[in-house]
């Protein structure tokens, strides 16, 4: 079964399953993951130790090092006053011991602080963005009615248990000036059904539409016929190669606004694993999608041939099953290179598994770390002596013999 990650919502991924012609549906609960320190130390980076306030970096005004502040529940991080402690905890709380659970409502208050889709599974589910059927738009107007609500996390968590979040957002924003009330609000008068029915299973009818429109539109796209029905569609495309079965998904894809996400290769095959953000992944998509309008217009069959350019890197394998667990937080496969090549198959137990995950982990989160220097030292046979360039921690001989692998290979 294959493990979820949302690059929107958990339709996303039922579809993009569905057009490919599987559909297997899998759910996380929410759950924290631990960190490395890496080295040297970006502001990004959540687990840091560094004597510096870890919400406005010493810019704020009156900021005097004198009065840096421990962080009392995990002790890694300092805050200048309680304002910038309070504006963090909404991301610092993954990365602290916080006195209560983290809920679902912790996830969407980060991703409205990033402005930014949620990704997690349960989060998508409770809050409706499951059910939001337009990837751009109603995401969007979704993701904004969320913003404008400026409510904390505790509060919306405690809305949606007792039921009345629908209720209680209406008066919240009733409260609010008719001209601030912005767009959002007037879309979600009209479409309050997608958060009252949050949390209860999608129709398996919508998903099967949805992806039919979606293959109908790839299809169409491509120069097919319109008199094609979605089952002679998913016959024919069946018979083509591999790569051009690839090829056809990403079209649909992108007609949808939507992008391949961490749990199928596609992420991996059309380069999307090299992008170290949201935005980036975006920007790619855009950049294929005006490559294939004009290629199209060329030759629709090599698409793939194009844009490989030769073997996939196995570090991209490895960044794979990384990013994917940090959204599902459940643990996922390797392929052999990639179990080869990074070590893995020198571990003796889950729990030195996990450690090295960590390790790759803290690289990949370091923007100082290099994919593909990390490729060039695993083929040398000095991936400890890179990695300890850029992540902490490493002097533990039992590392040095986790990243052991059998290059530089001899000549042949």
């Amino acid at each position: 079964m294959l493990p979820l990650y949302f690059t929107g919502h958990f339709l996303d991924h039922l579809v993009v399953n569905s057009v490919r012609g599987y559909l297997k549906p899998h759910q996380t609960s929410p759950k924290t993951c631990s960190f490395l320190t890496t080295a040297p130390c970006s502001p990004s980076w959540p687990g840091a130790m560094v004597k510096t306030c870890h919400n406005c970096r010493g810019y704020s005004y009156g900021y005097q090092e004198a009065n840096l502040k421990r962080c009392a529940g995990c002790r890694k991080v300092f805050y200048c006053s309680t304002e910038c402690q309070k504006a963090d905890w909404v991301c610092h709380i993954f990365n602290c011991k916080p006195r209560r659970p983290i809920n679902t409502a912790d996830y969407l208050a980060l991703a409205v602080h990033q402005n930014v889709f949620p990704e997690h599974p349960q989060t998508c589910e409770d809050y409706g963005f499951n059910r939001v059927f337009m990837a751009t738009e109603e995401k969007a107007n979704l993701l904004g009615l969320y913003i404008i609500l400026k409510t904390p996390p505790k509060t919306i968590h405690n809305w949606r248990i007792r039921g009345v979040l629908v209720d209680e957002i209406k008066a919240t924003f009733y409260k609010i000036p008719e001209h601030a009330r912005g767009c959002c609000f007037l879309w979600f008068l009209q479409n309050e059904h997608i958060i009252a029915l949050a949390g209860q299973p999608l129709p398996v009818e919508a998903v099967d539409d949805r992806a039919d429109a979606m293959l109908v539109d790839a299809w169409k796209f491509t120069g097919g016929s319109e008199r094609d029905s979605p089952e002679e569609i998913r016959a024919t495309i069946a018979h083509k190669p591999d790569e051009e079965q690839d090829c056809h998904t990403l079209y649909a894809l992108l007609l949808s606004n939507w992008r391949p996400s961490p749990d199928v290769n596609l992420w991996v095959d059309f380069e999307f694993a090299s992008c170290t953000s949201q935005e980036e992944e975006v920007w790619l998509s855009t950049r294929y999608w005006r490559l294939i309008t004009i290629w199209l217009q060329v030759d629709n069959n090599h698409l793939r041939d194009l844009l490989q350019g030769g073997a996939t890197k196995s570090v991209w394998y490895l960044k794979q099953p990384i990013v994917q667990e940090e959204s599902t937080k459940e643990e996922s496969s390797m392929i052999p290179a990639v179990v080869v090549d990074y070590g893995f198959m020198n571990c003796r137990n889950d729990s030195e598994r996990r450690q090295l995950k960590r390790v790759y982990k803290a690289f990949f989160d370091n923007h100082n770390g290099d994919p593909l220097a990390l490729h060039e030292a695993a083929i040398k046979g000095d991936i400890h002596g890179y990695l300890s360039t850029v992540v902490q921690g490493l002097k533990d001989p039992k590392f040095r013999r986790l990243m052991k692998n059998p290059y530089p290979l001899p000549d042949l």
